[in-house]
């Protein structure tokens, strides 16, 4: 008798390759799974790094040379720090809500953690005073030709009668009429001291900007042996 054996390989390669599909399917999905987790995880690292180095470099670099007006005593009454955007940083608002401008002169005792009172700026024919009062046009006391001319400002500020040390913002190169210091502009950072609180030979100063994003920037300045009455001189 002649018995005909059911062949079972067809059945088993099916199998077979159902089950390597399915390990397949399952280490495609892991490796997306993975390579998505990896992705992910490299932007965050990278927004991290960005964070990081915008938190540890000022949006504001010094551009040029500081200078000093001396007055008839020989003394320092007005220094002028020039500003601008550091390259790549965005535009900062230098308004006096958004930063702050601390002192120090050590040889005189003083630390002022905000002698910021106001930013200045050219509207037109109208130079406007931005503080904590709101903005209001100021052009009688300080005109738009004398925005660049340190003794018209150190006037303008020694008729406000200020008790110590104030700073002022003023904008001498100023795409757009306001607080906000953009690419292209330039800024005074302006640090004013009455008679009292004046500046001899050898004292030193230490400005800091702590403007609302990135590291502060801090400038630091002595003055020299000499100080002829009634000059303007490089601090460097």
């Amino acid at each position: 008798m002649n018995l005909r054996r059911k062949s079972k390989k067809g059945i088993t390669g099916i199998e077979a390759a159902i089950v390597m599909i399915a390990f397949v399917v399952v280490a495609a999905a892991l490796a997306f799974v993975v390579l998505n987790m990896g992705m992910f995880t490299t932007q965050k690292a990278k927004e991290a790094i960005q964070t990081g180095l915008e938190g540890a470099t000022s949006a504001l670099q010094v551009d040029g040379s500081t200078a000093a007006l001396v007055s008839a005593n020989s003394k320092v009454d007005l220094i002028a720090v020039p500003v601008k955007l550091a390259p790549g940083k965005q535009a900062v608002d230098l308004g006096v809500n958004r930063t702050s401008i601390s002192v120090l002169i050590a040889d005189e005792n003083i630390a002022l953690e905000n002698a910021y009172a106001g930013a200045i700026y050219v509207d037109g024919s109208k130079v406007y005073l931005s503080n904590t009062n709101g903005t209001y046009d100021i052009t009688a006391n300080l005109s738009a030709t004398q925005i660049n001319n340190l003794t018209a400002i150190a006037d303008y500020i020694s008729k406000t009668n200020p008790s110590g040390p104030v700073v002022y913002v003023v904008f001498i190169k100023d795409v757009k009429p306001d607080t906000v210091l953009q690419n292209g502009e330039k800024a005074l950072v302006i640090v004013y001291l009455p008679s009292n609180y004046a500046l001899g030979s050898y004292a030193s100063i230490s400005i800091e900007v702590r403007p609302p994003a990135g590291a502060p920037l801090t400038i630091d300045r002595t003055m020299p042996a000499t100080l002829p009455a009634n000059s303007v001189i490089t601090l460097g």
